[in-house]
């Protein structure tokens, strides 16, 4: 049996989703694979803000003191290699350098420092999420209000798609395609009712990312309520494959 690298707590997953170019996305893809798109609409090209919670974080089972509880930003898109459907992610914002060195060291993670907090308020049958992010010269939050009624949306929804990924592909620095497994029970998701969302993705990106309208771009949010999650090592693209 083949153990976890590492094992977590993933909380408050908030995803942010754009429509973005598919051009912009091509050059990103690991070779081997390709876009993908929601089931129920092929010509939507998906690029997400996602803000989320580690806790309780173990590499091999070992608890890091300095790098165990802490919030993460990235930015993430969508593909696929036969039935595996992945993210690929483009940027990851943690405040914990630790993290930054070991992730870019043992999976090529494309980690930056940023100052960063997200946090959970609950009162009555409301739940509300702010999130604050500063990165150089760029800060931004994500403020969510929903309603305390977390539910399993359909698996054909769009919602399933982008929150139920169970596999990331990337490249290493010779640029082979490797992936990694990614385990966790299916998330429910909080009825959102208002939000608010001024980290620009292009701001973070740059180049061509800086001339799309993010505003107009934004296609949907995305609350889910988090898991215990394991991350497994990296293996190549195609193993197993004849």
């Amino acid at each position: 049996m083949v153990r976890p690298f590492l094992t977590t707590q993933w909380k408050n997953v908030v995803l942010v989703n754009y429509r973005v170019p598919p051009e912009l996305l091509l050059p990103h893809v690991p070779p081997g694979s390709e876009l993908d798109t929601p089931d129920d609409d092929p010509s939507l090209h998906l690029l997400s803000l996602v803000a989320l919670e580690f806790a309780d974080m173990r590499v091999r089972g070992i608890p890091i003191p300095t790098a165990r509880n802490f919030p993460e930003i990235n930015l993430r898109f969508y593909v696929r290699r036969g039935p595996m459907r992945a993210v690929v992610f483009l940027r990851e914002f943690v405040p914990t350098r630790l993290v930054v060195l070991g992730a870019r060291l043992l999976y090529n993670q494309p980690y930056y420092l940023a100052r960063i907090t997200h946090h959970t308020h609950r009162d009555g049958g409301r739940v509300r999420v702010d999130t604050t992010f500063e990165h150089r010269r760029h800060r931004g939050i994500i403020r969510i209000d929903a309603r305390d009624e977390p539910f399993i949306p359909p698996e054909d929804s769009q919602e399933h798609f982008l929150k139920e990924h169970y596999w990331g592909f990337d490249r290493d620095r010779a640029g082979r395609s490797f992936r990694y497994r990614v385990t966790h029970p299916v998330w429910r998701i909080y009825p959102i009712e208002d939000a608010e969302v001024t980290i620009s993705p292009g701001a973070l990106l740059g180049g061509e990312w800086q001339s799309i309208a993010w505003e107009k771009a934004l296609h949907s949010i995305v609350w889910a309520e988090g898991s215990e999650a394991a991350v497994y090592p990296a293996e190549p693209l195609d193993a197993g494959e004849m």
